[in-house]
């Protein structure tokens, strides 16, 4: 990055920038991203983001998505200019015509979506359209065509990691799951799950006490590039179900529901099913469009 970069900022055309948190996570990265790149696109504005990459998170966003919009900047080229141009929040905001006339706007999104105003698109759509990377999209292909097309299956996603949030952790332990997995067997003996698990203590645990269970094998060190690679393939195989189990305090199931545009129901602690459970959400033919279904 050019060290010309703070100039460029200051004394080019109107931008905006948004600052991802250096150990926020794949779901608080992309909302946050994705809203920005729509409030900028709304108001003309160029688009820059921070979005760091070191040992909390390794890939960058054009390594797990084809995604060439806005330019990634360092941290330290935000923080230069922050003297004449200082945070915005990323929540409800009314925009003035002196705000219009400031050259950046720099919103720290504290893991959030930018929401200033109740009349922008929703960045979801934009998400649905992404196209992942060769080596995430061919995985997902694969695993679904072997294992999960023309099936009606249950996504499990368990949260056990110990850099999980503590409230997940405490809301959403392993036994909770097997409880809930074992309900959905007492009313649907021959149901198939599709498990995505952060450690592989809790995803053999699972495997070892239900049958049927399909699960991705050499995931990758946590948060690293293989790693978060393969969050995207359960991703999309979680969006791909009929039925989603999930942890609270975490953002990754919302957006496995957002990719399939609501297309399935979905459970957590604290948040239960509001009617009987039924696997008849539409089948996907395509695991890439989830949301697409007959």
């Amino acid at each position: 990055m050019s060290v010309l970069a703070p100039i460029n900022l200051l004394t080019g055309p109107k931008a905006l920038l948004i600052y991802t948190g250096r150990k926020d996570g794949l779901g608080n990265r992309v909302r946050a991203l994705l809203s920005a790149k729509v409030l900028a696109e709304r108001e003309g504005r160029e688009l820059f983001y921070v979005w760091g990459t070191d040992r909390y998170f390794g890939p960058a966003m054009d390594e797990l998505w084809h995604f060439d919009v806005g330019r990634r900047v360092p941290r330290w080229v935000s923080r230069l200019v922050t003297p004449v141009h200082r945070f915005y929040g990323p929540g409800s905001a009314s925009i003035t015509e002196r705000m219009r006339a400031e050259r950046l706007w720099q919103i720290r999104s504290g893991g959030l979506p930018v929401t200033w105003d109740d009349d922008m698109r929703s960045w979801t759509e934009d998400f649905r359209d992404l196209v992942p990377v060769a080596e995430i999209a061919d995985r997902v292909e694969r695993v679904f065509a072997e294992s999960l097309r023309g099936r009606r299956y249950v996504g499990v996603q368990v949260r056990s990691h110990a850099v999980s949030h503590v409230k997940t952790l405490e809301s959403s332990p392993v036994d909770w799951f097997e409880q809930r997995m074992r309900a959905v067997r007492e009313q649907y003996p021959d149901a198939l799950f599709y498990l995505s698990c952060d450690t592989a203590d809790a995803q053999a645990r699972i495997m070892n006490r239900f049958d049927g269970c399909v699960a991705l094998t050499d995931k990758g060190g946590y948060n690293t590039t293989a790693g978060v690679r393969s969050a995207i393939v359960d991703l999309y195989l979680l969006a791909s179900s009929q039925h989603l189990i999930a942890p609270a305090y975490s953002s990754f199931p919302e957006m496995a529901v957002y990719l399939a545009d609501h297309a399935m129901p979905f459970e957590r602690p604290g948040q239960p099913l509001q009617e009987q459970l039924r696997l008849d959400a539409g089948l996907v033919e395509d695991p890439l469009k989830p949301a697409l279904r007959r």
